[in-house]
């Protein structure tokens, strides 16, 4: 019943024989029963996959809400005692995330100087007699910590600093020993957690739940 960009989910309901059989003896209402439970689905599922991943990921639910879903009509079917009907499959699209999402501290470059002076040449300085070293007081140090994966707060390498880029405050990394070039430390999408740690957990909170819709709507039908 569920699809992802790149995957789908497989949705097994544990009395589902029991529920196509009572299908099976309903003159009428049968395929109401059906697609009001492939509306449910639609409607309810993005918050049992959201659960499900935060359950195994510290991202927070602004970026999976952002990375979809977009539902996608007649994408499959639903057959259940020889009822076909359209169903849906949600879509979730998006970039990998930055440390941002996952809990990010600090959430700027902390200001203020060491009070403890370094030497560092003398360039800065007046060359006219100045001495060929200078002593400044460098930026505060700071470790840039995530918990990508939930219950582990991670520490960042050494050298990972926060800076403003496009009206965005992100973390970066250089490439190499110079100051230039740097990346954005990147993490993971919505739909790499939705195929990965979560997966399992959201298979069956989506199972669990849409059997207790489906039974729901059959129960409505049968009277």
């Amino acid at each position: 019943m569920a699809g992802k960009k790149g995957g789908a989910f497989s949705v097994t309901m544990k009395d589902g024989e029991k529920l196509a059989q009572k299908i099976a003896k309903m003159k009428e209402g049968g395929e109401t029963a059906i697609k009001r439970t492939v509306s449910d689905f639609t409607s309810r599922a993005p918050g049992w996959i959201s659960k499900g991943i935060r359950q195994h990921y510290g991202v927070d639910t602004a970026a999976i809400k952002g990375a979809g879903p977009t539902a996608k009509k007649g994408a499959t079917h639903v057959h259940v005692s020889g009822i076909a009907v359209d169903a849906a499959a949600l879509e979730y699209r998006g970039r990998t995330l930055t440390t941002t999402h996952f809990g990010q501290s600090p959430k700027a470059a902390p200001s203020g100087r060491q009070s403890k002076k370094i030497r560092v040449p003398g360039q800065a300085v007046k060359t006219d007699g100045g001495s060929p070293v200078a002593m400044i007081s460098p930026p505060k140090k700071y470790t840039v910590k995530a918990t990508i994966i939930k219950g582990n707060r991670a520490s960042f390498a050494p050298g990972t600093f926060i800076a403003s880029s496009n009206g965005a405050t992100l973390p970066f990394q250089r490439k190499g020993t110079a100051r230039t070039p740097v990346d954005a430390v990147r993490t993971l999408s919505v739909p790499q957690m939705i195929s990965g740690k979560a997966k399992e957990t959201i298979e069956q909170l989506i199972s669990e739940n849409i059997e207790k819709r489906f039974e729901h709507h059959v129960q409505q039908a049968m009277k």
